[in-house]
């Protein structure tokens, strides 16, 4: 695991406990296990922030680039508060790769599977995996037309959009006018 964080100094301190805290966590847990790196240099930090940008794209070119039909799909979903486990899909893929939101538990997910398998059964899946461990799926990049959203949001879209102007369809929403 790995874990980038930026945090700036604000000329109270806030860096030195930062740093304080964060070694005596590599004590606590073997420093063997836990390594601490602070960028040096602009050009560092900014190469670390571009992973978090990169990552989805470069998962997509993996699976072009293997040349066997392979494909995959990303998401996004929330887990409960202090329960960061992955759910354990039955349908195995071939790389999983997961990273996240360091403190709120929003989680995004790249899976490749090979040509055989059915993505799309392989999503809904974990959605219910997901939802039965107390999250949402999605979490952080809307419904889309792919998920059907809960009634409650529904409702409030529509009141948002009367006219259903401007996002027909969307969490299983009517495509039509007004809904009709």
């Amino acid at each position: 695991h790995h874990i980038a964080m930026t945090v700036g100094e604000f000329g109270d301190g806030s860096m030195d406990r930062l740093l304080h805290r964060l070694q005596n966590f590599a004590s606590k847990h073997g420093r063997d296990k836990i390594v601490i790196h602070e960028c040096e240099n602009p050009t560092e930090a900014q190469a670390l922030t571009a992973f978090r940008f990169v990552a989805a794209t470069a998962f997509r070119t993996w699976c072009v680039g293997q040349g066997r039909g392979i494909q995959g799909f990303s998401v996004d979903y929330s887990l409960p508060k202090n329960d960061g486990t992955a759910p354990e899909i039955k349908t195995k893929p071939l790389k999983r790769m997961r990273y996240s939101h360091f403190g709120c538990q929003v989680v995004h997910e790249d899976l490749a599977y090979g040509p055989e398998e059915d993505t799309d059964r392989a999503k809904m899946e974990l959605k219910k995996l997901v939802e039965e461990q107390g999250g949402r799926l999605p979490a952080e990049h809307g419904h889309g037309t792919e998920y059907k959203a809960p009634k409650e949001t529904k409702e409030r879209w529509k009141k948002m959009d009367p006219l259903n102007v401007m996002n027909p369809g969307v969490g299983g929403l009517s495509t039509k006018s007004q809904y009709q």
